[in-house]
């Protein structure tokens, strides 16, 4: 399965060290965690992808009915920000988590960084 996207939130700015004593700038992401909300299927609607939401606290005042009616066919919590990622499935694989973190999206942690 390949997902071609993440949702995320930025915490803020920091700086680390090289060996060689040079300053990086680093943006702090909080990415995930992130539920399902909508499976986009090759038969219903031509294509392969899933509709993500980042898990952040939502007031009830601000969820409309439609959202909430969206929310509720996939037991969802209400979510800030939803995006629509890309779906690479084989034909065997059709299962997906219902709620994701990063480790989802990311097989090995990028070169020079420390997890």
């Amino acid at each position: 399965m390949a997902v071609t996207g993440i949702v995320g939130k930025k915490i803020g700015m920091t700086q680390v060290f090289d060996e060689k004593g040079d300053v990086h700038p680093i943006t702090v992401l909080q990415a995930g965690p992130c539920v399902i909300t909508q499976l986009k299927t090759l038969a219903r609607d031509g294509y392969e992808a899933a509709q993500i939401g980042l898990v952040e606290f939502v007031k009830d005042k601000n969820v409309t009915k439609p959202q909430k009616g969206h929310f509720a066919k996939t037991e969802a919590p209400p979510v800030k920000v939803i995006k629509e990622v890309a779906l690479e499935l084989d034909a065997e694989e059709r299962w997906l988590p219902r709620q994701a973190t990063a480790c989802w999206w990311t097989s090995s942690p990028r070169p020079g960084l420390s997890t």
